[in-house]
């Protein structure tokens, strides 16, 4: 998945989701445990794509300055609607837009994984930059063996609603997908797919980068069979498990 088609499926998931939860919501409970997992303390966060700013409203209430990132314009006008003082919203690509700021922490909750190998090393190498000496950053991988299970699994993402998705893996490119459509205009297909790394493989990119994995927390996953999520399972058995990086040389 290039820049474009991110744009495209990011857009139009916005689209669909807007009419159908509260996106405006100020707080969700999670950021606590992001907190948590950090485990110093910080003042300034680079959050990497943010979305609908949801994240970053979040972590205002704990004093913290933010600046956020997110490709998709609709999202960051949305963001800018809600936002407190002390959030900067940005709309750009996390490649190439330009900061002259570093950060205490760098926040990527949910989605590495858009482009290449390649592009997901130049990445991390702006993370480097963008981390101030003692600084560490923290990022949701997907976990590959998770994605090779759940393979063909439709759902809908909301009870009651006409939108449907169906889970995919690539074998030969280690890619997850993610595919949503309306039931009104079923040919017209919306896909999400991101590179799957398993812990020795984005260990090993992480220090083509000279940044250093210090901890690995396992996410949750979906039991399809019993269809209930689990918030908690072990980092084999977990949909994405979250990384804490910071600088070798530090």
């Amino acid at each position: 998945m290039n820049i474009k088609e991110a744009h495209n499926f990011y857009r139009k998931q916005f689209d669909m989701f807007k009419d159908i939860v509260d996106l405006s919501t100020p707080y969700i409970p999670h950021v606590e445990e992001i907190i948590e997992q950090v485990g110093r303390p910080f003042t300034t966060v680079l959050e990497l794509g943010a979305g609908n700013g949801l994240l970053a409203r979040s972590l205002s209430t704990f004093d913290k300055t933010i600046t956020t990132v997110e490709l998709v314009p609709e999202m960051v006008e949305f963001a800018k609607n809600y936002q407190p003082s002390n959030v900067t919203s940005l709309c750009g690509s996390f490649y190439d837009i330009e900061l002259k700021d570093t950060f205490d922490t760098v926040l990527y909750i949910d989605g590495f994984g858009i482009g290449t190998d390649e592009e997901q090393l130049t990445l991390l190498k702006r993370i480097y930059h963008w981390l101030k000496p003692e600084g560490v950053a923290l990022i949701d991988i997907y976990q590959p063996d998770y994605w090779k299970k759940v393979s063909g699994q439709r759902m809908r993402p909301f009870p009651n609603s006409k939108i449907s998705r169906i889970y995919g893996y690539d074998e030969n490119l280690n890619r997850m997908t993610d595919t949503w459509w309306e039931d009104e205009h079923p040919d017209i297909k919306y896909t999400q797919s991101l590179k799957c790394y398993s812990p020795d493989e984005i260990s090993a990119l992480c220090s083509k980068a000279d940044l250093n994995v210090m901890a690995y927390s396992p996410g949750g996953a979906m039991d399809f069979e019993k269809w209930q999520f689990k918030n908690l399972v072990s980092l084999s058995e977990c949909l994405s498990y979250r990384i804490k990086i910071k600088k070798a040389f530090s």
